[in-house]
């Protein structure tokens, strides 16, 4: 097969003329002639070693090594066309030829190009023409004419300006005996009365900001574009303008307005750009002259003459009843009649949650990133080596197109990876604009500052209060952080900034949201650090985010769990925020209070790895201290801690200190807290081989809640202790405990600690054989645990309906189930639940039988228990081996590494559950087929003597 072109392609675009209403008109019989259009397309381009890489709807993108090829299957496609019987309309189709620089995506499993101004230059060749009409670029008439075929001709139609407002394109017509020779004039900026500028840079993507802004005006007679600073406000009306032209019989007229100080001014240029040439700018002559003409015009750049503009805006339309007036400013007139209409940044990929290359090829942001690089770089292409330098750019820089193409001016000097690495330095870094720019668009610092400067003195004090959030701000906190005494109220001073795009506002759950692109809040930081404000503003955002925190964490354990997690998880970065600030500013008592108040929000959401940190940074900033300054603050962070680390060992440090935090709450009399501290001392003796110890402190503990009558902490200990009693094989006694713990969770509502007795159940149901019973429990619990995005309770769940399935025999399907469950055990940063996952996968793929797939998995999985100390752990992972040795008639090792793990169960008083006894007794079935009672009575009695280490090393023995 002839591989695909890339390098220099020649591509031929085309579409249907006036397909929609053909559509329309036809709806029933459209599908059948698309059919034959698309056959008749394809023939074509396949007879002509073309590759059709795009059809959407009646439009077509083929691609030719060649430009004689791609002429050849254009000649032939409207030929054919041309020829064809249609009915009960004839189909008309348009074509454009253009050739240039294009990079096939190999990386890519479709056919991707990448090549935007190439590929765009072809689309606008095939706009300008009509149906039945063969438009080609310069370049392709260079390499085509002296191949053309008989009977036909270039005709030489000049240059023409395309509505991408770049230089003009000189263009040629395809003429063939037998076909149209005739049309009306192209659909090019020259054949309407306009001034649009010609642009020196391609314009990228924006197809549904354009659509959905020409919709406006077809609704509204003044619709007026608002944005950031570089947000490309100025390119989108202008590409707007360029296609509205055949809709504005008398003109589309471009007014520039940035480099204006004298508002009365403004009028007289109005008059200028639309070729008004009086003596007196006055609003009389202007408007007598525009009367009822239809035309469009374009004020670009109003909002520091904001004001007189609305006042010249609003007169004009009521005064010229078929002009309509497109504007853009950094906020809206405000005045009758207007649509404002937001432009957002373009979209731009997210590097912690990276898609495909060519998902991120697709993204506007990337496009005009790497095509702006083209112009100082000419070879660069978007590779699976830079494509996450690429997509951190983008994503750092909001997708602002005026700070990308800053920044793509930087690889004059440095990679796109260095350019990555330096952008905690965004405005030192972006500084090289174009020299002919507007200077607030020759720096980052200088857009933002152009806006910043144009604010009062009360909103340049909010904007930089606000700059101490991270991830958005609701109403109240912004009030409660940044009001100042004596000044503007915040409500009215954040309304005028929403206006002025320097705020930008979202509603959710009903709720105003608040937040700013993030080179914007950068600015204002770096405002408010340069003042003497900042202590001030930050140790308020702290203290706001202290209490919000403490308020959520004893609605974690109620019926109200869900909206608190979701606010909590809404204001975690500011969370992060106040953590960092009062570590950094050594205020030990909040760097202590503030984890400690979200460590079951972590543990729920999953942020176990994360929490940790920041516990041990705030407790190892309490231990600077001689004398323990705050107690109760430092031992709930002890608990707090444990919770989020009790599976990684560690234990003799974790109890000492737990013990010391037990003494502090009982002398404060917190019955709370001393029943959460043995609830979590109970843990140690539990994991390490102590059950009776575990069982006694769970009582203690449950005491304590008895004397509050607190439901929550009773059902947990409750749960912990039905635990312990199911290890000793006393299933009855645990199913009750486990009741009982159900019926108080509910009580309590925290539904995540509900389902875990809940699971409990289930898996019961699965050893008592009740299958269906456990797969309905189980998919409960999973619906319940994927509504609170508890990652570690999903993963833990999938792991359950795993065990279902391969006590089921349904290895395949069980294998699919751990994938899952262990890849989100992993992401969660749950060591301990990943391990087991692994032993149990690695007993699936025993049981499929291949042996030694499963030996390699049982001793990788051996070796990580080690490090974190799980005994009960080790010993299920060599129940495994053991098993595996039977089925490679190992039997003597077998038998020694059986004996051993019943010792260990014996010693810490966890029994194995009856259909995991069910299996080792068939192990031992074959084993006693083969070693008389005496040998494995001695085998027995030298593996019950095994210490751990040795029993761990006849288990990974070769």
């Amino acid at each position: 097969m002839t591989p695909l072109p890339s390098g220099t392609v020649t591509f031929l675009f085309t579409d249907i003329e006036g397909s929609t209403k053909l559509a329309q008109e036809h709806p029933d019989e459209m599908p059948a002639l698309l059919a034959r259009h698309h056959e008749i397309l394809n023939q074509s381009i396949q007879a002509h070693n073309g590759y059709a890489f795009q059809v959407v709807g009646d439009s077509f993108a083929a691609a030719f090594h060649s430009a004689s090829d791609a002429l050849n299957a254009a000649l032939e496609a409207q030929r054919s066309l041309h020829n064809e019987t249609w009915s009960p309309a004839p189909i008309r189709v348009r074509m454009g030829i253009h050739t240039g620089a294009a990079q096939l995506n190999n990386d890519s499993v479709q056919i991707v190009y990448a090549g935007y101004a190439t590929l765009a230059s072809t689309q606008r060749i095939m706009s300008a023409g009509h149906g039945g009409q063969v438009l080609l670029s310069s370049a392709t008439r260079e390499l085509a004419r002296d191949m053309l075929p008989t009977d036909t001709e270039l005709l030489d139609l000049g240059e023409k300006r395309l509505k991408d407002l770049l230089r003009p394109e000189h263009l040629y017509q395809l003429n063939a005996s037998g076909l149209p020779a005739t049309f009306p004039p192209l659909k090019t900026l020259d054949s309407f009365p306009n001034n649009l500028p010609t642009q020196l840079t391609t314009f990228i993507g924006r197809e549904n900001e354009i659509a959905e802004v020409k919709q406006e005006l077809e609704s509204h007679r003044l619709v007026t574009l608002t944005g950031s600073g570089g947000a490309g406000k100025t390119r989108l009306s202008l590409q707007v303008g360029a296609g509205c032209l055949e809709r504005f019989t008398n003109g589309v007229w471009f007014v520039e307005l940035a480099a204006l100080t004298d508002p009365s001014l403004i009028i007289g240029a109005v008059m200028s750009a639309i070729g008004l040439h009086e003596k007196d700018n006055d609003i009389k002559t202007l408007t007598s002259y525009i009367g009822n003409q239809s035309l469009l015009l374009i004020l670009d750049n109003c909002e520091h003459l904001i004001e007189d503009c609305a006042r010249l805006v609003g007169s004009l339309i009521q005064l010229c009843p078929r002009l309509h007036v497109l504007a853009s400013s950094r906020e809206a007139f405000g005045i009758a009649g207007e649509q404002p209409y937001r432009v957002p940044s373009l979209p731009f990929p997210d590097p912690k949650h990276m898609p495909a290359l060519d998902e991120i090829a697709k993204c506007e942001s990337v496009q005009l990133f790497v095509e702006r690089v083209k112009a100082y770089f000419p070879s660069f292409t978007l590779t699976e080596k830079n494509a996450a330098s690429v997509a951190q750019i983008c994503y750092r820089l909001d997708g602002i197109p005026l700070a990308l193409e800053l920044a793509a001016a930087r690889v004059k000097v440095m990679s796109v990876e260095q350019l990555a690495s330096r952008l905690g330095d965004v405005f030192n870094l972006l500084t090289s604009g174009s020299r002919t720019a507007l200077p607030r668009q020759q720096t980052l610092r200088a857009l933002i500052e152009w806006s910043y400067d144009l604010l009062s003195d009360s909103e340049k004090a909010l904007f930089r209060g606000l700059s101490a959030f991270s991830g958005g701000w609701s109403l109240e906190a912004a009030e409660a952080v940044c009001s100042v005494d004596g000044g503007a109220s915040v409500l009215d001073d954040l309304a005028r900034l929403v206006d002025k795009s320097l705020v930008n506002k979202q509603e959710l759950d009903g709720e105003a949201r608040f937040d700013m692109l993030e080179t914007i809040r950068q600015y204002a930081e770096f405002k408010m650090f340069a003042s003497e404000e900042v202590e001030e503003v930050k140790n308020r955002h702290c203290d706001w985010f202290m209490q919000l925190a403490e308020t959520a964490e004893p609605k974690l354990r109620t019926g109200e769990q869900l909206q608190w997690l979701n606010r909590l998880e809404m204001e975690h970065d500011n969370l992060r925020a106040a953590i960092k600030w009062s570590i950094e500013q050594k205020h030990v008592e909040q760097a202590l209070r503030i984890p400690s108040a979200l460590a079951y929000f972590w543990e729920i959401r999953g942020y176990d790895e994360e929490g940790r940190n920041w516990f041990k940074q705030a407790v190892t900033l309490e231990a600077q201290s001689p004398d323990r300054k705050h107690p109760y603050a430092w031992a709930t962070a002890v608990v707090g801690l444990f919770s989020l680390s009790y599976y990684l060992g560690d234990f003799k440090n974790h109890k000492s200190r737990l013990e010391e935090a037990l003494d502090i709450f009982r002398e404060s009399g917190d019955s709370f807290k001393v029943g959460q501290t043995l609830y979590y001392l109970a843990y140690i003796p539990a994991l390490t081989g102590e059950p009776e110890t575990a069982r006694s402190t769970y009582q203690d503990g449950l005491n304590a809640y008895q004397t509050i009558n607190d439901p929550w902490g009773m059902g947990q200990c409750l749960h912990c202790m039905a635990h312990l009693v199911e290890g000793q094989g006393k299933v009855e006694e645990s199913h009750q405990l486990y009741n009982q713990s159900v019926e108080l969770l509910k009580l309590a509502g925290d539904r995540f600690s509900l389902y875990h007795p809940v699971g409990d159940m289930g898996r019961l149901a699965a050893y008592k054989g009740d299958m269906k019973t456990a797969k309905d429990i189980f998919r409960e619990s999973l619906q319940v645990y994927e509504e609170l995005g508890s990652r570690g309770s999903i993963s833990g769940t999938y792991s359950e309906l795993a065990r279902i399935y391969y006590l089921e025999g349904e290895y395949q399907k069980a294998l699919e189930y751990f994938e899952e469950a262990i890849s989100l055990s992993e992401k969660s940063g749950n060591l301990r639940d990943s391990l087991w996952m692994l032993a149990h996968k690695a007993y699936t793929v025993l049981r499929q039988g291949n042996v030694l797939k499963a030996r390699k998995e049982f001793e990788n999985t051996l070796r990580r228990m080690q490090k974190v100390d799980s005994l009960i752990g080790m010993v299920y992972v060599i129940e495994g081996l053991a098993s595996l040795n039977v089925h490679q008639t190992q039997l003597e090792r077998a038998t020694r590494l059986f004996a051993w793990a019943d010792a260990m169960r014996d010693t810490l008083g966890d029994h194995r559950p009856p259909v995991e006894q069910a299996s080792v007794e068939k192990d031992l079935v074959v084993i006693h087929s083969k070693i008389d009672d005496t040998e494995f009575i001695r085998l027995s009695a030298d593996g019950r003597s095994m210490t751990v280490e040795q029993a761990i090393a006849l288990a990974l023995e070769e």
